[in-house]
């Protein structure tokens, strides 16, 4: 054809790229997930507006609906379906599409909220591919030259795709964000974190979690450790008889802000399961989420455990949780060595490496303290302590302190216990170390010592007692001569 020929066509005769190729060059459910994690949530919509403009979106009505959020979001009103549904009550876009049905389907189209991101990019390539169509059906049309089109099209595809790797200075990260986590439990666990809990079968670490989730429901502080009040959602792989009793061993069994899911009711992949717990966080305020146990829920065989990419196919769906703003702790089977914390857990390291905080729950191994566990910790967070003595009275954990703490208060419990009470009785300090009977170390039976003369608890003279002239005799204040 040539040019005489086209134009005598006329411009309405001619093919129109546009028309040609506009249906495929969108993708519905990408527009409906996009705005549907907007609607969920907060922080979403903020990526969005950075991706996106109203016409991107190829449906009018969902141009109009992005549109109105931004104008929510600029106005600082929440931005939800009800609201947004009221202001676009009169538009005859939304209404043709279903108007406030259609609305309020939205966020149950987005799973996960957490990939909002992922699908305003592919809203925004096919809006970028439709652009490009339309550049060069104006070129066809006569309307612009090559030379135009081609800055057209350039301006259609930038190199600097700050939407594919966003980048943020050290200075304004540090600015924006907090000094301090979200705790839920201060050092321990925070909302956007994931704290990763080991302990080897029948140790307690059920129990010990839900002793920890008492606390949380409550806002009391657990093991020493200032909490916040905030709901929970409990995944487990327990039978309902032998979580009840757990749950009534704690008193949780009487306790409001407790949600429990079964790995039996489970009717989705682990994968698709988190992407869900993510929206039902949202609907039940969720603030701490509770994955026991990560193999089980994960479907994971004990050979596969062993496996890093299966590891890290099994703590995505955590990483999306915490990415959404939630707290999670996940438990875990310790290996039959044991070992320290970091490496005690079964498995792929890349299961530790994915988490914040590693927690390792073991026996107290010293005789005659059966309902003692020692917690020890390693993250990346701040505040936890290496290694906690707890102790279980009543059903409730209690910290004894630090291992160092402990060993001291058992030093000075020895001491005072071994001492006479009369200054004409008094020991020396050999006298005295050999009463220890190994329990505990000499340097630390020593430092206990001056710490007891030094509170006037103990008194010490030399010459006394059973000392020679030049050594020191000691004896305790609990009564006699002083």
């Amino acid at each position: 054809m040539n040019a005489a020929t086209e134009h005598q066509l006329g411009r309405r005769e001619r093919p129109s790229l546009l028309a040609e190729y506009s249906e495929p060059m969108c993708d519905l459910e990408a527009e409906r997930a996009a705005l549907g994690a907007g609607l969920l949530v907060a922080p979403v919509l903020e990526q969005l507006a950075e991706i996106l403009e109203p016409e991107d979106f190829y449906l009018a009505s969902h141009q109009r609906i992005f549109s109105e959020m931004l104008a929510l979001r600029a106005e600082g009103t929440p931005v939800d379906p009800i609201i947004l549904a009221n202001r676009l009550s009169a538009d005859e876009e939304v209404i043709a599409r279903g108007g406030a049905a259609y609305i309020a389907a939205l966020p149950q189209l987005s799973v996960p909220a957490v990939n909002g991101a992922h699908h305003a990019r592919i809203v925004s390539e096919h809006s970028r591919k439709r652009k490009a169509a339309r550049v060069a059906q104006t070129m066809l049309l006569g309307d612009i030259d090559v030379g135009e089109a081609i800055r057209a099209l350039s301006d259609l595809g930038p190199t600097d795709r700050a939407d594919v790797l966003p980048t943020v200075s050290a200075i304004e990260f540090c600015q924006e964000t907090p000094d301090e986590p979200d705790w839920v439990m201060e050092g321990y666990l925070a909302r956007g974190a994931i704290t990763e809990l080991d302990a080897k079968i029948k140790t307690g670490k059920t129990h010990f979690t839900c002793d920890l989730i008492r606390s949380v429901l409550s806002g009391e502080p657990f093991l020493g450790r200032l909490t916040t009040r905030v709901p929970v959602l409990y995944l487990t792989e327990e039978r309902r008889t032998s979580f009840r009793s757990v749950l009534a061993r704690v008193g949780l069994d009487q306790t409001d802000g407790l949600d429990i899911a079964f790995r039996h009711g489970a009717k989705t992949a682990w994968a698709e399961t988190g992407r869900v717990i993510v929206g039902r966080a949202k609907t039940l305020g969720t603030g701490l989420v509770v994955v026991d146990t990560l193999s089980d829920w994960a479907g994971l065989e004990a050979d596969k455990e062993n496996d890093a990419g299966a590891a890290l196919v099994a703590m995505r769906p955590l990483q999306e949780m915490a990415a959404a703003g939630l707290a999670v702790l996940v438990l875990r089977h310790e290996r039959k060595s044991g070992g320290e914390v970091g490496d005690s857990a079964r498995g792929s390291s890349a299961f530790g490496g994915a988490a914040d905080v590693l927690l390792s729950l073991q026996k107290d191994a010293s005789l005659g303290h059966e309902n003692r566990r020692i917690l020890g910790a390693v993250g990346r967070l701040e505040g936890w302590a290496p290694k906690l003595i707890l102790e279980m009275t009543d059903g409730r954990y209690q910290s004894l302190g630090t291992n160092t703490q402990v060993e001291a208060e058992k030093a000075r419990e020895i001491i005072l216990a071994a001492l006479p009470t009369i200054k004409d009785e008094a020991f020396t300090e050999k006298q005295l170390l050999e009463q220890s009977d190994d329990e505990v170390s000499r340097s630390t039976l020593k430092r206990a010592l001056k710490e007891l003369v030094d509170t006037g608890r103990v008194k010490k003279a030399k010459g006394v007692g059973n000392a020679s002239s030049r050594a020191f005799g000691f004896w305790s204040t609990g009564g006699g001569e002083s």
